[in-house]
């Protein structure tokens, strides 16, 4: 180390201590303090401390990649299975099981997107009496807790909001690919399903003709993105 380098050094150190002795600088765990050489002088300069939760959430969350993923759902009624799905939604989440943050997943769904291959009946679900996608046009879910309880099997519990209406859920996902071995691929595909009941979210028409439960399944398949955050 150069003479010169040796002065900046100390004259850093002597700074920051200074500065501490003087009682301008208070301990803040949340913060880091460090002084710098600019200019023919030194500067305290502070940066926020990211903690190993933050660190493990930002390395490690998923982005849903729409191509590739499925999301659909099934109901009882007397001329049989009716099936539907939404072409169009995004979300994000992490893997991990550790209580690090209220936002373990979130993923929204454009209403209007449903598909059900029989015309007349896509109509009635995207109507007034159903989904009433001009006044609703989202359906979002966000995750607040992740439970393994089997290898590649856990249940992630959270909030689904239908037409303004929240109710809490539950569920059941199974990693069922995977470009590695471990919670932390890099593309990993999962699949969730649950069952709800409409009434809960307001939407009774054709009861009981038409079943109340609604099973719903996704198959989603995403890709690791660590510059990404939870929104």
């Amino acid at each position: 180390m150069s003479v010169d380098a040796m002065f900046k050094l100390c004259g850093a150190l002597v700074t920051v201590l200074t500065v501490i002795c003087m009682g301008t600088a208070r301990a803040d765990v949340t913060k880091v303090t460090y002084a710098t050489y600019t200019n023919g002088g030194y500067q305290l300069l502070h940066e926020p401390v990211r903690s190993s939760a933050e660190l493990l959430l930002s390395d490690n969350v998923y982005e849903v990649q729409q191509d590739t993923s499925t999301m659909s759902f099934r109901v009882d009624t007397p001329l049989g299975d009716v099936w539907a799905s939404f072409d169009e939604f995004d979300g994000r989440f992490t893997m991990t099981d550790a209580d690090l943050s209220d936002k373990l997943a979130s993923v929204e769904v454009n209403t209007a997107s449903l598909e059900t291959g029989a015309g007349l009946v896509g109509m009635l679900l995207r109507g007034e009496k159903f989904f009433d996608v001009e006044n609703f046009p989202a359906i979002r879910f966000v995750g607040h807790s992740l439970e393994w309880y089997k290898e590649k099997h856990a249940v992630l519990k959270g909030e689904l909001t239908i037409k303004n209406v929240t109710t809490q859920v539950a569920f059941y996902l199974k990693v069922i690919d995977a470009d590695t071995d471990g919670a932390f691929s890099e593309r990993i595909t999962v699949e969730a399903s649950t069952t709800i009941r409409r009434t809960e979210f307001g939407i009774f028409s054709l009861l009981p003709a038409v079943s109340d439960n609604v099973n719903l399944f996704m198959t989603i398949d995403a890709v690791k993105t660590s510059a990404l955050s939870m929104k």
